[in-house]
């Protein structure tokens, strides 16, 4: 596990690491990678069964600790039938980052029509998915994100490697006012509107032409990494996903493959 240094270590999701697991998105506001596993958050009918509590009345959202224990207990049995991977980044023997990855074929586990198209891999060259990192707010800016795609790759290059796939930001960009002009005018406003068009930055990538950037806050980060992380290990940006983004919005994520 990790050492008492502040040297940053990872662990495979298995039921041994399971607990730890558990720990994290107690902590975070992660749904435990449920959304990536089935394709969709569980019904509030689906998680009353799991944990075994009587199902909400219609229309009455589920109190969030009892969506979060169903969600929780759903993926541990994906884990004990090893349908389930991904990388636990630890800092003083505690779980404070995550990254989920996973055989395109099995991401998500369900494969029917109602499950979006942006849940599945954009190539059908792709033999595995990178879906989602995260890090525990009080260790950000610490290498943690990158530890675990690292440790993720690595994971993936000793089960036979292959055409990895994964839609990060273009670039994260904080923007205060943007907030206020939604709050005074609306979401949907042409106030709105005009401020994307005259002041969202963009970048040019080359092969793929002018990208927006993605909106961020110092409270609330992507949980799908930005480009330059993957880029850094060897992934290469090849087109710009418009099954992830708003085609009325500015904001960008690109898909990067990587041959492992």
């Amino acid at each position: 596990m990790a050492d008492r240094t502040g040297r940053l270590t990872t662990r495979e999701l298995s039921m041994r690491t399971v607990a730890d697991f558990e720990q994290f998105f107690w902590q975070v506001n992660g749904c435990g990678c449920a959304l990536y596993l089935f394709g969709r958050h569980l019904s509030p009918a689906a998680s009353a069964a799991i944990t075994g509590r009587r199902p909400p009345a219609a229309g009455v959202r589920p109190a969030g600790r009892d969506w979060r224990t169903g969600e929780l207990a759903a993926v541990k049995d994906l884990v004990r039938q090893g349908l389930a991977h991904g990388i636990l980044v630890y800092a003083d023997a505690e779980p404070v980052g995550w990254c989920h990855f996973g055989r395109a074929d099995e991401v998500p586990v369900p494969r029917d029509d109602s499950i979006p198209r942006k849940r599945f891999a954009r190539y059908p060259s792709t033999q595995w998915r990178i879906t989602c990192l995260l890090t525990r707010i009080d260790h950000r800016r610490r290498g943690v994100a990158g530890t675990a795609l690292a440790a993720a790759v690595a994971a993936i290059k000793k089960r036979g490697g292959g055409w990895i796939e994964a839609t990060p930001i273009s670039f994260p960009h904080r923007d205060t006012t943007l907030r206020k002009v939604r709050r005074e005018h609306g979401w949907n406003s042409t106030a709105v509107d005009e401020y994307l068009k005259d002041n969202w930055p963009s970048r040019e990538i080359p092969g793929l032409g002018r990208v927006g950037a993605c909106p961020v806050t110092a409270q609330t980060m992507t949980n799908v990494g930005t480009l330059s992380m993957y880029e850094k290990l060897g992934f290469k940006p090849t087109k710009i996903d418009e099954l992830s983004g708003d085609p009325r919005l500015p904001f960008d994520r690109v898909v990067v493959r990587l041959k492992a």
